[in-house]
């Protein structure tokens, strides 16, 4: 056992991209590293150079952009990193340094590679896994991803001191649920800003946005790839041409020519986030492979409707009766069932109206906060280390 710090244990953290990427597994990352750093650790943060650097608030945190290939990404919209070996003196050195190495998903090169370096310097490992089943291209490819991710998944976590997964659903994909070694903390909200409005600060809301106020809003977040299901989105925006549908993001399939009642909104810095869902009615997003989306947390706790799949409603039981949910797209784009869902969540009185709006804000604001995730992780990782 460590004798007491008053710095705090020393981390690696270990993402396969910055925040500025635009993914939502990035800005958890960065949550839980300024949070932890804000109590008094310690924290060396290593991510691909493909990105700029967060900017830290906090003495307590480095980061470490490392070279890197984003090849697997620009060729399949596959976010898979290749760090260069150049990278492995210093990752050595840092971890032999840290108390507890912290990999955020278990599946990609760098958080192996750290992993390795981990074990073989006998430091105590974290795993914090986001994602479970993912819906690919192809049967075979869908196979070979949850095939591969499920016997990686059986190597790394048992060598892990901790593994945390952040929704139900994940654990479950992974058959965890009765380890004593792993828990469930669902990611957190910015209750400060993500909060519900009254009805006319929505409309002036849209009126600012140049929005307007006289129908439907429906909005995606999220990067505009294939995965996050945008394509649907865009046939789905044809089939409902009264609405207005409001697209922020980027990625490879940003829309080139969307039909007029399409606005592009593109990447939005995440403080502005809230004024889109307090404009919108619902927030859509017929993905597949999501652990629990911070979007969806999000929304909800702005009091807006969410239309997402069952993979998404069943991730955090206790919000389950908050969405309306589909079945998650599988081999084939489910455009009338998706068209059915949406017109039944458009037309059934009570989901949208304002006093469902603010019941559906104050329950999803009791659930999540970044306060209480950080808190947990803070415990598990002077549990993990000997800090008290």
């Amino acid at each position: 056992m460590h004798a007491r710090n008053v710095d705090g244990p020393r981390i690696v953290t270990v993402s396969h991209f910055y925040p500025a990427h635009g993914g939502g597994l990035e800005k958890v990352a960065e949550k839980i590293v300024g949070g932890l750093a804000e109590r008094g650790f310690r924290i060396c943060w290593f991510s691909s150079d493909t990105d700029g650097e967060p900017a830290s608030g906090s003495g307590n945190v480095t980061t470490v952009p490392v070279p890197t290939s984003n090849i697997v990404e620009r060729l399949t919209q596959l976010p898979y990193p290749i760090w260069s070996p150049t990278a492995l003196p210093r990752l050595w050195r840092e971890i032999g340094n840290a108390d507890v190495l912290h990999v955020h998903e278990h599946l990609y090169f760098p958080s192996i590679l750290a992993v390795v370096v981990a074990r073989i310097r006998r430091r105590p490992v974290v795993i914090t896994q986001h994602m479970g089943a993912l819906t690919l291209g192809s049967r075979i490819s869908t196979w070979a991803y949850e095939a591969g991710a499920r016997i990686l998944g059986k190597l790394l976590f048992p060598a892990a001191s901790r593994s945390v997964f952040i929704s139900h659903n994940v654990r479950k994909f992974f058959g965890r649920q009765a380890s004593p070694r792993a828990q469930l903390i669902h990611n957190g909200v910015d209750t400060h800003l993500f909060m519900p409005a009254s009805a006319t600060e929505r409309m002036d809301i849209r009126t600012s946005l140049k929005m307007p106020t006289d129908r439907k809003v429906i909005l995606f977040v999220g990067r505009f790839v294939r995965k996050k299901g945008l394509h649907r989105v865009v046939d789905l925006a044809t089939r409902f041409p009264n609405v207005l549908w409001v697209l922020v993001g980027s990625g490879p399939e940003e829309p080139k020519d969307p039909p007029s009642n399409v606005l592009v909104a593109g990447r939005i810095e995440h403080e502005q986030l809230s004024r889109y869902y307090l404009a919108a009615d619902l927030l859509i997003l017929p993905s597949a492979g999501e652990g629990f989306p911070l979007v969806v947390q999000e929304a909800l706790c702005c009091g807006t409707g969410v239309l997402s799949t069952d993979e998404v409603a069943t991730a955090c039981p206790d919000a389950t009766d908050l969405i309306r949910f589909r079945p998650v797209p599988r081999m084939h784009d489910d455009a009338a069932g998706w068209e059915s869902a949406l017109r039944e969540v458009l037309e059934t009185p009570g989901y949208l109206d304002d006093e469902a709006r603010r019941l559906r804000a104050l329950r999803a604001r009791e659930l999540w906060s970044w306060e209480h995730c950080v808190s947990e992780y803070a415990e598990l990782f002077r549990d993990v280390t000997g800090y008290h």
